[in-house]
């Protein structure tokens, strides 16, 4: 009985620093994205809001929000052209299809590649995944908000998304933005109560 003991403890100690660790992750996170829009070389705001910023708005830290998703390649699929908030279109191709499951409801969205920057330095495995849920119009901005990821440096068949890194367009702060629209089929029929709000 006293080894049982034991080694739960263990396991929880275990799993109590591996929650620590994350939730200093995601206070990192955010506290490089408020640094980021206080910057006045980086900010979206107007140089009237920002003189009067002083934070972002954000859902409590939650874990069942950063999910394992299982992959399914579309390497072959033809450009998609993303609309824009200006009525124009970004070339972008799709890299997958990602499955994954929040409060035992199956969701799915689409992840993209943008044309434009396969080749800037830097970007070359960046994926973009622009969505959109129910809390749109309510708690975060009503067109939607973006998750940023990378190409999984092996092969697994999942990657992990966060969207308690979830954020929202640039756009949402300052009209003078473009920002890509989510299309309909990323649309998660569910309340993500995690990243930005608005």
């Amino acid at each position: 009985m006293n080894k049982i003991l034991i080694i739960l403890g263990f396991v929880c100690n275990i799993l109590f620093a591996q929650h620590k660790d994350y939730s200093k992750e995601i206070r990192t996170y955010r506290k490089d994205l408020v640094q980021s829009f206080k910057n006045k070389n980086e900010s979206p705001l107007p140089a009237k809001e920002l003189k009067k910023f002083i934070g972002l708005p954000f859902f409590p830290v939650d874990k069942k929000y950063r999910v394992k998703a299982k992959l399914e390649f579309t390497f072959n699929t033809p450009i998609f052209y993303l609309q824009n908030t200006k009525g124009k279109s970004e070339a972008y191709q799709q890299y997958a299809i990602a499955t994954f499951s929040i409060n035992k409801q199956q969701l799915q969205l689409s992840i993209y590649q943008s044309i434009r920057l396969q080749n800037k330095k830097g970007y070359e495995n960046y994926l973009f995944i622009p969505f959109t849920d129910l809390t749109n119009g309510k708690s975060t901005y009503i067109g939607g908000r973006y998750l940023d990821t990378r190409i999984p440096e092996e092969y697994t068949g999942t990657i992990l998304l966060d969207f308690n890194k979830a954020y929202n367009p640039y756009c949402a702060y300052n009209k003078n933005y473009i920002c890509p629209i989510p299309p309909k089929k990323n649309h998660l029929d569910i309340s993500i109560l995690a990243g930005v709000k608005y």
